[in-house]
């Protein structure tokens, strides 16, 4: 059975994939690393099936960019050496790091998906388009919650259907079953 998990990505990020066009394209990878700013999605338990939201907060709001199924994780070495024409031979560096950025270099959007030191890639098998006026509703966000192999926990900080804060988004976190149905009713399959 597959798991939905959120993950949180700066303003900065959402600029960027702004600027750059994202908005409207399907998210074809994601990022992981060992920062809270691109945090892991090995390390959360994310699997080939999986479905990813990446999600930001504006005005206490949250924003749900995109509904990304998985299909499998790869380390960067090899997600690089699969992508020439993101990251072209001639350009790479010493280390996985110094190709990263060389990619940047020749296409800045990479930045939203790479914002900093990553050590896997999620591959996407499918990803509805990027939108950044899909917002959760206000009773939904009230009742988010996610849930780990002991217990279920409330998303802090909700007041008045907004967040005052973000610190319990900050993450690669598993949704619980009814917010993971609460996230899928706002993207109809078809």
């Amino acid at each position: 059975m597959s798991s939905a998990y959120t993950v949180i990505w700066n303003s900065d990020r959402v600029k960027i994939a702004k600027k750059h066009g994202l908005a409207g394209k399907g998210i074809e990878f994601l990022f992981g690393g060992p920062h809270t700013s691109q945090p892991s999605f090995s390390r959360a338990g994310v699997v080939g099936g999986d479905i990813i939201y990446p999600i930001f907060v504006r005005d206490g709001m949250v924003h749900i960019l995109s509904r990304v199924v998985t299909s499998e994780i790869v380390t960067v070495d090899h997600f690089i050496a699969s992508r020439p024409d993101l990251y072209p031979p001639e350009r790479h560096g010493k280390w996985p790091f110094e190709t990263l950025d060389a990619g940047v270099e020749l296409h800045p959007w990479l930045r939203a998906l790479n914002w900093t030191c990553s050590d896997h890639v999620v591959l996407a098998e499918r990803s509805t388009p990027v939108n950044l006026d899909n917002v959760l509703p206000a009773e939904m966000l009230t009742r988010l919650t996610y849930r780990s192999k002991k217990a279920e926990r409330a998303v802090r900080g909700v007041v008045d259907g907004r967040l005052t804060t973000i610190v319990s988004l900050q993450g690669v976190y598993r949704l619980s079953l009814s917010s993971e149905s609460d996230f899928a009713s706002l993207f109809p399959v078809g």
